[in-house]
């Protein structure tokens, strides 16, 4: 889907219904994730590899 959108991030929203059948509520290309403190750094990195290599592909 992803890649269908042209999308390299996005943060996909959820929700769980009461038998565990997960819905996709939102695709957000800007999402935030600065907010969580206990990953942060890792997703800063992670995401900066990503886009560094998505910009080399041609």
């Amino acid at each position: 889907m992803m890649r269908r959108l042209g999308l390299v991030f996005a943060a996909l929203d959820f929700v769980v219904d009461s038998t565990g059948v997960h819905y996709l509520i939102d695709v957000n290309p800007g999402g935030q994730w600065a907010w969580i403190d206990l990953t942060r750094d890792a997703i800063i990195h992670a995401l900066a590899d990503l886009l560094q290599e998505e910009s080399r592909t041609p």
